[in-house]
């Protein structure tokens, strides 16, 4: 028996010193930068998820106000022309003679101012 427990090593059973204890886990400045970097990364992720959001939505804006540029444009062409219509001599003649019943003057009741 005493052969087979002193195979060059000998057991200790008490010792004044208290037995070291390995740092069992992360070092904390590890765990720290790891927690930092995750944090940054995440963070990074959002900001350009969010950035890309707002591309496609300023993006939609952009085409919305062109449709409403091509609109108002089409609106100010039909507007003169409305206008040029309203304006011509031809029209206004018609309803001088037929609703207000005005005559054109004669030669001798025109005065030409210089």
């Amino acid at each position: 028996m005493s052969k087979g427990l002193n195979k060059g090593e000998d057991r200790i059973l008490w010792t004044d010193k208290a037995p070291k204890r390995k740092a069992i886990g992360i070092h904390l400045p590890f765990l720290l930068f790891f927690s930092l970097l995750l944090l940054l990364l995440i963070g990074g992720s959002l900001f350009y998820v969010w950035s890309r959001i707002q591309v496609i939505h300023l993006g939609y804006e952009i085409s919305n106000a062109l449709k409403e540029g091509k609109a108002l444009t089409e609106a100010n062409k039909r507007m003169r022309l409305e206008a040029l219509t309203l304006k011509s001599n031809a029209r206004i003649e018609k309803i001088a003679a037929e609703e207000l019943k005005m005559v054109k003057p004669k030669p001798d009741q025109v005065i030409v101012i210089r």
